[in-house]
């Protein structure tokens, strides 16, 4: 029986004794203090549900966490192989730059014109690995960027649901509570109303 079950029953038992034609009603009073008790063991139960929503909250963190380092480790991943595949075809790049320029030399009688042909090719080459280094670089950057995002919206998806659950709880708590108090002032205004008879 949760708390609000317990207040129900409290309120039957205040509604349900009524002297005849008085208006007033007659309470046990050990009885009623028995519910009263019982409401107040009631609360810790609460208390520990909203400790679980909590420890839930953690968990989804958590879980966002742990997916965003593995999304961070792919990441990672990614830009040390785009920057090994940009290094490759740079160092063909160059490598085939330096065997054309080698023919070229070879050829004694266009040897100026080999060595001029040559470092443009060269040059290019160099320009082209500079151009893939850059761009496996951008890269990994926005694979790196866009895991860090999905971790941010994750935790504060994980940080909204918890608190909606909370103040659900709060509010369900506070009402019952204001229930308990109104259980409470009625004793307190029939006590008074009996001693003064």
């Amino acid at each position: 029986m949760n708390i609000l079950e317990k207040i129900d029953e409290l309120k039957n038992l205040v509604q349900g004794n009524k002297i005849p034609a008085t208006g007033r009603s007659m309470i046990n009073v050990e009885n009623f203090i028995e519910q009263i008790d019982e409401i107040k063991s009631l609360i810790p139960s609460e208390v520990s549900a909203s400790e679980g929503i909590i420890r839930q909250k953690e968990a989804i963190i958590k879980q966002a966490e742990d997916e965003a380092e593995r999304i961070r480790g792919y990441a990672d991943e990614e830009a040390v192989k785009i920057n090994d595949n940009a290094s490759n075809k740079a160092e063909s790049l160059i490598q085939n730059a330096k065997d054309e320029a080698y023919k070229m030399i070879t050829n004694t009688e266009i040897v100026t014109a080999s060595k001029n042909a040559a470092q443009e090719i060269e040059d290019k080459a160099n320009k082209e690995a500079e151009s893939i280094i850059e761009q496996g670089k951008n890269e990994a950057n926005n694979i790196i960027n866009d895991a860090e995002k999905m971790s941010g919206d994750r935790r504060k998806g994980a940080d909204n649901y918890a608190r909606e659950v909370l103040f659900s709880l709060e509010e369900k708590i506070a009402d019952t509570l204001g229930q308990v108090r109104g259980g409470i002032d009625i004793l307190d205004v029939r006590k008074e109303t009996s001693v003064a008879d």
